[in-house]
C-alpha cells in the first residue's frame, strides 16, 4: 500500500487545532507539532502566559480512520497466513483484534462502515450518523 522509501517524507495525517486567546507564533506550533510526532500518546497540550491561555490538539479530517481499514485489508491479502492484528488499547479505547473476516481498526468498524454507507446513500442524516457513532464510542469508555 505505502512503499516507505530511505529519505522519504510521509505527510502526517492531522493538523494542529488551537483555541484560546494565547497566539502562537509558527514556529512555537512547529514544535507543538514535533512534540506530538515524537509522542503519539500525548493528546494535546496547554501553553498558559499573562493571563491568555491556548489548548492545541490534533485534528484529524472526517474519514481519516477509513485508510486504517484499507491498510488492515491490505495486510491480510498480502500476506495471507497473518491470522490477527492486534491492535493495543488506550484509557480511550480498549485493546482490538482484527482479522481477515473483520479488517477494522475498531472492534465495531463494521457498525462503523455501515453507519457512513448509511449516511453516503442518504438514509440517515449527518447529524443521525454522529449521533451513532457518538453512542459507538462512548460504550468505549464504559
Amino acid at each position: 500500500m505505502h512503499a516507505n522509501q530511505a529519505g522519504a517524507f510521509r505527510k502526517r495525517p492531522w493538523t494542529l487545532l488551537v483555541s484560546g486567546d494565547l497566539e502562537p507564533s509558527a514556529e512555537v506550533l512547529d514544535e507543538v507539532a514535533t512534540i506530538f510526532e515524537l509522542n503519539p500518546s500525548i493528546p494535546g497540550v496547554e501553553l498558559r502566559g499573562e493571563g491568555k491561555w491556548c489548548t492545541i490538539v490534533r485534528d484529524y479530517p472526517s474519514g481519516h480512520t477509513n485508510g486504517i481499514d484499507d491498510a488492515l485489508q491490505v495486510i491480510f491479502a498480502e500476506q495471507p497466513e497473518i491470522a490477527e492484528v492486534h491492535l493495543y488499547g488506550n484509557e480511550a479505547r480498549p485493546a482490538h483484534v482484527a482479522t481477515h473476516d473483520a479488517p477494522f481498526w475498531h472492534r465495531d468498524g463494521k457498525a462503523i462502515a455501515d453507519i457512513n454507507a448509511q449516511m453516503q446513500a442518504g438514509k440517515i442524516s449527518p447529524a443521525e450518523a454522529i449521533d451513532m457513532l457518538k453512542a459507538l464510542f462512548e460504550s468505549d469508555r464504559a
